[in-house]
C-alpha cells in the first residue's frame, strides 16, 4: 500500500520476472527455476484467502460490539470476496485479485452489510448511497496505484487516475440507476468520485506527511541529529504532491552525507509527486552545498 515500486523491483531483483502477474505467470516461473516466484504466490494467497476473511470477521464482531447494525451474512460475503479475489488473481494478476478482494472484503461491512441493515437511514436514501459510493471509492482508489505500481514498476500518472476516477462514478451511476433510481444513483456515483480521488491521491496521508517533513527538518536543523531518513518519500511511493522542506533539508545534509542524499533523489524518482521536481531539489541542494564549500575561507 505504501511502497508498491520498491516491492516491484525488489521482487525483481529475487528472480521474479512477472511482479504483476497471474497466477498461472508465477508457477510457471518456479517451474523454471524462480522458487520466489512459488514464495510469493503462497504468501498472497495466504493473505487473501486466510487474512482477509478472518480481518473482515473480527472488524463485524467489533461493529456489531459497538451497536452498529449488521446485515447477516457477512462472515459469507468476505469468503466471497476472497472468491472473487482468486478468480481475478486466476485472470488478470495476482496483485489486483489479492488488493481488490481484501479491500472489497473490508468495505462490503460498510457498503453492503451496514447499508442493508439500515445503519444510514432508508436503504434507498442518500445516505445509504453516500455510504455505498465512498466504499467503491475507496477500495478502487487505493487499489489503482499499488496495482499498478507493482506491476509496472512506477506509480500511474495522474491523467490515468483520473480517468479511472471518471469511470469509478459512470458505472455506478448507470447500474444503480437501472435497479434502484436516479437519486440512489446520484449519490454513489458522487461520493464514489470524491472518495477515489481522495484516495488516490492520499490527500489525508499527505497532510500528516507533511508534519513529519517539518519535524525532520527542524530537529536537524536545531539539533544537528541527521534525520533525512525520516523523510515520507523514503517510506511513500504514491505521493502526487511535492514535500515542502525537503530541499531545505537536502542542503543540510549534502556536505556531511551525500549518500542520503542520492538515495532521497532516487526514492523522488519512485514517487509521482516528484519524479520532476525531486531532482531539482537534489541538484540545488548540491549547488548549496558545493557555493558554501567554495566561499569558506581556504577553500
Amino acid at each position: 500500500m505504501f511502497r508498491p515500486v520498491d516491492l516491484h523491483y525488489r521482487l525483481r531483483a529475487a528472480g521474479i520476472a512477472s511482479p504483476g502477474g497471474r497466477i498461472g505467470q508465477l508457477w510457471r516461473e518456479q517451474a523454471e527455476g524462480a522458487l520466489a516466484a512459488g514464495l510469493f504466490v503462497r504468501r498472497m494467497l495466504l493473505l487473501l484467502v486466510v487474512g482477509s476473511p478472518l480481518a473482515t470477521a473480527l472488524g463485524g464482531l467489533a461493529m456489531t460490539s459497538a451497536g452498529i447494525p449488521i446485515h447477516g451474512g457477512w462472515v459469507l460475503s468476505a469468503l466471497c470476496c476472497s472468491a472473487a479475489g482468486l478468480v481475478l488473481a486466476l485472470v488478470s494478476g495476482l496483485a489486483a485479485g489479492v488488493m481488490l478482494g481484501s479491500l472489497a472484503s473490508l468495505s462490503m461491512l460498510v457498503g453492503l452489510h451496514a447499508t442493508a441493515a439500515g445503519a444510514f437511514g432508508a436503504q434507498q436514501g442518500g445516505g445509504a448511497g453516500v455510504a455505498v459510493g465512498i466504499c467503491l471509492g475507496v477500495v478502487s482508489g487505493l487499489s489503482v496505484g499499488s496495482i499498478a505500481s507493482i506491476a509496472a514498476g512506477r506509480g500511474p500518472s495522474v491523467w490515468r487516475v483520473q480517468t479511472a476516477a471518471i469511470v469509478t462514478s459512470v458505472v455506478p451511476m448507470v447500474v444503480w440507476s437501472c435497479l434502484v433510481g436516479s437519486s440512489f444513483a446520484g449519490a454513489v456515483a458522487a461520493s464514489a468520485l470524491v472518495a477515489f480521488v481522495v484516495s488516490a491521491f492520499r490527500l489525508p496521508l499527505y497532510a500528516v506527511e507533511v508534519l513529519a517533513s517539518a519535524v525532520a527538518y527542524a530537529v536537524e536543523r536545531w539539533t544537528g541529529r541527521p534525520t533525512l531518513s525520516w523523510v515520507p518519500v523514503r517510506h511513500h511511493n504514491l505521493s502526487y504532491l511535492p514535500y515542502p522542506f525537503l530541499g531545505r533539508h537536502l542542503a543540510l545534509a549534502v556536505r556531511s552525507r551525500p549518500a542520503e542524499v542520492l538515495a532521497v533523489a532516487d526514492a523522488c524518482l519512485r514517487s509521482p509527486g516528484n519524479i520532476l521536481v525531486g531532482w531539482p531539489w537534489v541538484v540545488q541542494a548540491l549547488e548549496q552545498g558545493s557555493a558554501g564549500e567554495t566561499g569558506r575561507p581556504g577553500a
